[in-house]
């Protein structure tokens, strides 16, 4: 199946928000990323058939926004 480019997830930044909206300190983080992150992380949520693997994800995602980081790149890339 084609993956949808980055482009196609600007609709899904705002669900990206909302998910955090329990969350203010991540919901904060989140929307001070810049659009090309934002678009990074709505194609990592919404861009997997699962509801199991978004959840997933989505809590990948407040893992790496945790630590500090704006991406999962430079999370994973990170000295241990």
């Amino acid at each position: 199946m084609p993956q949808k480019p980055l482009a196609a997830y600007t609709v899904d930044i705002p669900k990206v928000a909302a998910l955090l909206a329990d969350q203010p300190q991540m919901q904060a983080f989140f929307n001070a990323l810049t659009p090309g992150y934002q678009r990074e992380w709505a194609r990592f949520i919404f861009g997997v058939a699962s509801d199991a693997t978004k959840q997933a994800h989505l809590a990948k995602m407040l893992t790496v926004f945790e630590a500090g980081y704006k991406s999962k790149r430079a999370y994973d890339s990170r000295k241990q």
